[in-house]
């Protein structure tokens, strides 16, 4: 038994925030700063604010609906339910039983899976272990992120400004799903999933609060600046993983892959991999200018985005891959 793709959704708020806009509110012209900055260095335009009383478990569900619709099953096939997010509704209880209760799906088990970006991608590993094994026939594995809520617009000084704004003014919310179903045809579904982690980068865009170690200390609960091991790390991609995946899969990035969907950080390192690497750039999937930069949704959102454009074929391989802080490193590989 292996696993593929049966169906998939997106979410998206309805409340668009140019980078102007967020530029503006932060006050950037007070700190002598252009207009326009960030928009330079992430490419991002555009992205999507969730309501005040939106919540990731709602914006999760609201993708996980067009998904299951999009699969043409009912809710009572769904075996299990994975969120995969990097903001939550709350510490506890896991944010799944939110989404479970919204879709009222009553008989599956569910279970969150904490991995920062990188979340996603490690859902739909656990997914495919969970078919390979019998445990389950259909895995929804689903993202809500409202990380607009955890962003401060309260700098220290124009230099605390800067070294923020690629993260601060690229975040948008969003959500989306991916409904994995077992299969006996052959050649296609999930082909390998590769994961490394880099501890001794742990201290790198920490998000403070919501731990035990400042339990009560709500100014620690925003995104900070981002740091220069993560933009190397997801640019020396082709370095770690890549060579790993042509041994163990018998891909050859630059000659077989049909579709590469990175994670949405910015447009610049997306140019960069395709230049160092010789792949072209009209194959890879983009969309951090519209949407910004979506945390565990990028890789959905962004997928959904390649189907609906009908570029995406059934046959076609697709590598989807990603960086998360911890460091972790990930790729995945399916024939679609």
């Amino acid at each position: 038994m292996n696993s593929r793709i049966i169906g998939v959704g997106r979410y998206l708020p309805s409340r668009v925030v140019t980078t102007m806009e967020s530029e503006r509110f932060a006050n950037f012209e007070k700190f002598g700063v252009k207009l326009g900055l960030c928009k330079m260095l992430t490419g991002c335009h555009e992205r999507r604010y969730s309501e005040p009383d939106e919540y990731c478990s709602d914006i999760a569900a609201k993708a996980a609906e067009k998904a299951i619709e999009n699969a043409q099953i009912s809710r009572d096939e769904i075996d299990a339910v994975i969120f995969c997010s990097v903001s939550q509704d709350f510490a506890e209880p896991a944010t799944v039983n939110v989404v479970m209760d919204l879709l009222s799906i009553d008989n599956a088990f569910g279970f969150d899976v904490k991995n920062a970006c990188n979340a996603f991608l490690s859902g739909l590993d656990i997914a495919d272990s969970l078919i390979k094994t019998n445990k389950a026939r259909y895995v929804l594995v689903v993202s809500g992120e409202a990380l607009s809520k955890w962003v401060s617009y309260e700098f220290e000084d124009k230099n605390d400004m800067i070294n923020r704004a690629p993260v601060t003014f690229s975040i948008g919310d969003g959500g989306g799903a991916i409904i994995l179903g077992g299969t006996d045809e052959e050649g296609v579904g999930f082909v390998k999933g590769i994961f490394e982690t880099f501890p001794k980068y742990w201290n790198n865009n920490v998000v403070w609060g919501g731990g035990v170690r400042f339990p009560h200390s709500p100014e620690k609960m925003f995104i900070p600046g981002t740091t220069k091991v993560i933009i190397d790390e997801q640019r020396n991609l082709g370095k770690h993983l890549l060579p790993l995946l042509s041994s163990e899969v018998g891909w050859d990035f630059t000659k077989d892959i049909d579709h590469y969907v990175p994670t949405q950080v910015a447009k610049w390192i997306n140019q960069s991999m395709s230049k160092e690497l010789n792949f072209p750039m009209e194959k890879i999937v983009q969309v951090v200018e519209k949407y910004g930069n979506v945390g565990a949704s990028n890789i959905p959102i962004a997928l959904v985005e390649l189907i609906e454009s009908g570029k995406l074929k059934r046959g076609d391989k697709l590598l989807m891959t990603g960086v998360g802080v911890g460091i972790n490193i990930a790729s995945v590989a399916m024939v679609y």
